[in-house]
């Protein structure tokens, strides 16, 4: 291996350990205002975090659909385990949940 690509992963390293460590210790020392924590929590919920649960409901359906006729074939007897985990679980968090919850 080069100097040079030593160095560039010295570096890139040490920043790396740098920024974690500067993270970890500026997140320690902050404070919470209460009255704009809770009205932030619904939003990120309703503009981040419902469509990424959308999307979730989307490939669970999709992979419940390819999983079945495998559990069925194998567990019938078993086939409410997936369906809850791939579809009811992202559908409950969609439509039931309440904002700002999660």
């Amino acid at each position: 291996m080069s100097n040079r690509l030593r160095r560039i992963l010295a570096v890139s390293a040490a920043t790396l350990m740098l920024s974690t460590t500067l993270a970890t210790t500026a997140t320690a020392e902050t404070s919470v205002d209460h009255g704009d924590a809770a009205n932030a929590t619904a939003v990120v919920d309703a503009l981040v975090l419902r469509p990424a649960g959308f999307m979730s409901l989307v490939m669970g359906v999709t992979l419940f659909a390819l999983s079945a006729p495998i559990v069925l074939i194998t567990r019938p007897h078993e086939i409410g385990r997936p369906f809850k985990q791939l579809v009811v679980r992202p559908a409950k968090y969609i439509w039931v949940d309440p904002l700002g919850e999660h």
